[in-house]
C-alpha cells in the first residue's frame, strides 16, 4: 500500500468512527505533502459539509475541480452542497460542468433537471430528465420526475402515463404508486386511483403521502368521514406534513366543522408559512363564521394562487402600478377598481365603493368585465366605468374589487349591509305578462362551470317541474350560458318563457328581474344581482355553501331585506329544498300546485 493510500485509509476509518478532527487533519496533511487529488479534496469537502463548515467545504470542492476536473464525484457533491445552501443557479452550473466532463452520467442529467425545476424552468427540466433517460433507459427516477412536472402543469393524462412507465421500468419503485394515484384522482378515475394508492400503502405502510392522497380521493367521492381518518393517519405518520393538515382542514370544513378546520389550516401554515392554499382556505373558513378582520387579511393570499397567475399576467399593465393600501394617501388621486373572479363577486363588492371614496377622498374608475359595464354605469358613486376589453385609462393606484372590504377595514356584519345599490335603467324595458294576474317567477339553476364548488351548488332544471307544469304561474328563465340548453333537453320550451337571447348583459337581466314577483336561483351571479337590486329572491344553497352565505339561517347579512336562503338539510340532497320551495310558493301566492 502506498503512502497516499495509507493516509486515505486512516482518514476514512477516522470518519467512520466519527473522529472528524482526525479525518480532516489527515486529509489536510496529505494536501500539504503534495498528495492533493480530486478524491482527497472531494473527501475533505464532504467531511466539511457533514460538520457544517460550509465555506471550507466550498473551498475544498473548488480546489478539487481545479486539481482534477475529471473526478466526477466532486460535481455531484459540490452541486448538492450549493443546492442545500440555496445557491440554485450556482448548483445548476456545477452540474452542467459535470455533464460536459461525463455526458454519460445519468444522475448528473437528473440533477440538472431538478435544478431547472427548482428555478421554475419546467421545460428545461423535462429536457434534462429526458437526457437522463436517453443515457439510461431504465432510470425510473428521471421518468417519475418528468411525470411530476406534467402533473404540476395539469397535464394529468400524460403524467399518469409517465408514472405507469416508471413502474414498468421498476415495479419496486413504490413511491410512484402514490403519485400515480394522485394523477388518476385529478382525472376522476377514482377506482383506479384508489387501487394505486392502496398499492402504495401496502408496499409502504408508513407512507404519509399515500394516506393523504387516498383521503383526497374519498373527499372527491364525498365520503368525508373516511377521508378524515386517512388524513389523520397521515398526520400520525408524519406530524410535520403540512399538506395533510390542510387536507384535513378541508374535509372538516365540508362537514361543517369550521372551528376544527381553522385549527388545522393554522397548523399547516405553522409548518409552512408560505402555504398559499392553506392561507386561502383559512380565509374562507374564517369568513364563513364572520371573522372578517382576520379572514379578509388572509383572503389577500388569493393573488398567490396558481389560478390567479394567468389573470395577473394578462392584466400586467394594471398590476404593475401601485396597489392602494390601507394607509395610502390617495386624496384627489384616481383609483382604478378592476374586476376579478366571477360576475357575482364584482356585484357583491361594488357596495363598498362609496365607503372607499369617503375614506380616501379619491376619484374611482372601474374597469369591469364587459357584461357588467352598463349595469355599473352611474352606480355606486363610480366616476367612470370602462370595458375590461378596452384600453386601460390613466390611474394612480389600482385595487382589485374583492380587496375593497379589506382596505375599508370592514370587520362586522353591519359593514356588509347596504340598501339596494344597483338599479335597472329604462332603456332595457321588458314587457312581461301581468294581465293574467299570475305570479311571474324567474328561475336560474346552473352556474359557471369554472366557478368554485360548481358541482355542489347547482341542481337539475327538472327540480322546478311542479312550477313549470303549473298553469297558476308564469315561469321565466334567467339562465344564460351553461345550462341554458336544458330547456330543450327536457322539452320545456312551451312551458318556460325564455328571453335569455335578450339577456346579453347584466343591465338587461336587471331590467327583467325588476318586473318579476320572485326570483328563485342557485348560488350564482343572479342571486347577487337580485340581492343588490332589492328584488325578492330565494337563494337555494348546498348544506355547507360558499362563505358569503354562512352555514345557517334564512337571512343573508349581505341582502337582509329581500333575500331568503333555503338550505339543504342533508349534504347534496335537494329534495327537501324544493319541497320547501313548492310550499312557500303556494303560501306566498295563495295558489295550489299540481
Amino acid at each position: 500500500m502506498s503512502k497516499k493510500e495509507e493516509l486515505l485509509t486512516i482518514s476514512e476509518k477516522a470518519y467512520k468512527n466519527k473522529d472528524y478532527k482526525t479525518a480532516i487533519s489527515t486529509l489536510l496533511d496529505m494536501v500539504k505533502s503534495g498528495y492533493a487529488s480530486g478524491q482527497v479534496l472531494c473527501n475533505l469537502g464532504a467531511i466539511f459539509t457533514f460538520t457544517k463548515q460550509w465555506q471550507n467545504a466550498v473551498n475544498s470542492y473548488q480546489e478539487a475541480l481545479k486539481v482534477e476536473p475529471q473526478f466526477i464525484p466532486t460535481y455531484h457533491n459540490f452541486g448538492n452542497l450549493l443546492k442545500n445552501l440555496g445557491k440554485n443557479k450556482e448548483a445548476l452550473q456545477v452540474f452542467i460542468m459535470g455533464v460536459r466532463q461525463n455526458p454519460k452520467d445519468c444522475n448528473l442529467h437528473n440533477s440538472i433537471g431538478m435544478m431547472y425545476e427548482i428555478l421554475g424552468q419546467n421545460e428545461n427540466a423535462i429536457t434534462a430528465y429526458k437526457n437522463a433517460v436517453k443515457v439510461n433507459p431504465k432510470f425510473a427516477k428521471a421518468v417519475n420526475n418528468i411525470a411530476v412536472i406534467l402533473y404540476k402543469q395539469k397535464r394529468y393524462k400524460e403524467s399518469s402515463e409517465m408514472f405507469d412507465i416508471a413502474l414498468t421500468i421498476d415495479p419496486n419503485y413504490h413511491e410512484v404508486y402514490s403519485n400515480l394515484g394522485a394523477s388518476l384522482n385529478r382525472q376522476k378515475r377514482y377506482d383506479e386511483s384508489i387501487k394505486a394508492l392502496e398499492n402504495a400503502i401496502e408496499k409502504l405502510p408508513k407512507s404519509a403521502g399515500a394516506y393523504t392522497n387516498l383521503g383526497n380521493v374519498y373527499s372527491k367521492l364525498y365520503d368525508y368521514k373516511k377521508a378524515q381518518k386517512l388524513h389523520e393517519k397521515s398526520i400520525e405518520l408524519d406530524p410535520k406534513g403540512s399538506n395533510a393538515y390542510a387536507n384535513l382542514g378541508s374535509v372538516l370544513k365540508n362537514q361543517g366543522l369550521t372551528t376544527k378546520a381553522i385549527e388545522n389550516y393554522k397548523k399547516a401554515i405553522e409548518l409552512d408559512s408560505k402555504f398559499v392554499n392553506a392561507h386561502f382556505d383559512l380565509s374562507t373558513s374564517l369568513l364563513s363564521i364572520c371573522k372578517f378582520e382576520e379572514g379578509l387579511k388572509e383572503y389577500e393570499w388569493r393573488f398567490k394562487k396558481d389560478e390567479m397567475i394567468p389573470h395577473i399576467i394578462k392584466y400586467k399593465e394594471i398590476f404593475s402600478k401601485p396597489m392602494l393600501l390601507k394607509d395610502t394617501n390617495a386624496k384627489d388621486k384616481t383609483v382604478l377598481i378592476h374586476s376579478e373572479q366571477g360576475f357575482g363577486d364584482s356585484i357583491m363588492f361594488a357596495r363598498f365603493i362609496p365607503k372607499l371614496k369617503e375614506k380616501f377622498g379619491c376619484r374611482v374608475v372601474f374597469k369591469a368585465r364587459d357584461e357588467l359595464v352598463e349595469l355599473f354605469d352611474g352606480s355606486c358613486g363610480i366616476d367612470e366605468v370602462y370595458y375590461r376589453s378596452a384600453e386601460t385609462p390613466t390611474f394612480d393606484y389600482h385595487l382589485p374589487i374583492m380587496s375593497i372590504a379589506y382596505i375599508c377595514e370592514c370587520t362586522k356584519e353591519e359593514d356588509f349591509y347596504s340598501k339596494p345599490y344597483l338599479f335597472a335603467n329604462d332603456k332595457n324595458k321588458f314587457h312581461i305578462n301581468k294581465e293574467d294576474k299570475k305570479p311571474n317567477i324567474g328561475i336560474c339553476w346552473s352556474a359557471s362551470v369554472t366557478g368554485e364548488s360548481y358541482d355542489g351548488k347547482v341542481f337539475d332544471l327538472k327540480y322546478f317541474e311542479p312550477l313549470i307544469n303549473s298553469d297558476k304561474v308564469n315561469i321565466y328563465s334567467l339562465q344564460v350560458g351553461d345550462g341554458k340548453e336544458d330547456i330543450q333537453k327536457y322539452d320545456y320550451s312551451g312551458k318556460i318563457i325564455d328571453l335569455s337571447d335578450q339577456l346579453t348583459n347584466f343591465a338587461k337581466t336587471a331590467s327583467l328581474v325588476k318586473e318579476l314577483d320572485l326570483v328563485i336561483t342557485s348560488d350564482t351571479s343572479v342571486a347577487h344581482l337580485c340581492g343588490a337590486m332589492g328584488v325578492k329572491t330565494w337563494t337555494l344553497l348546498q348544506k355547507y355553501p360558499d362563505w358569503r352565505w354562512t352555514n345557517k339561517g334564512e337571512k343573508s347579512y349581505m341582502y337582509p331585506t329581500n333575500m331568503k336562503l333555503i338550505r339543504q338539510k342533508t349534504d347534496r340532497v335537494w329534495d327537501n329544498v324544493f319541497q320547501a320551495v313548492y310550499d312557500r310558493v303556494q303560501k306566498e301566492f295563495k295558489i295550489k300546485l299540481g
